[in-house]
């Protein structure tokens, strides 16, 4: 048919993104290669393209597999709440 449709976007640190149309999401998309990529392509939207705004798409399937892993700070804290201390309690005085 035809060559594939693609956006090139230079970011703000003068590196070229290659956006390709993806007939699944019907969207042009790039996969980041790291963070540093990620940063400056949403450092560019709105200053160097003014009509160009970036949005993030999560596949589905992905985002199962992805497991949280706790931080540092998670791991010294104990796993359940400790039980709060209770007051002594006055029992009723009968006037009998």
């Amino acid at each position: 048919m035809g060559a594939t449709p693609n956006i090139r976007l230079k970011g703000m640190s003068q590196m070229r993104y290659n956006f390709l149309w993806d007939p699944e999401i019907r969207h042009f998309a790039y996969e980041p290669k790291n963070q540093k990529e990620v940063d400056d392509i949403f450092r560019t939207q709105g200053k160097i393209y003014r009509t160009m705004y970036f949005s993030v798409y999560m596949d589905e399937t992905k985002a199962e597999e992805v497991k949280p892993t706790p931080s540092a700070g998670a791991k010294s804290r104990p796993k359940s709440k400790p039980k709060a201390k209770t007051q002594p309690v006055a029992e009723a005085v009968s006037s009998e």
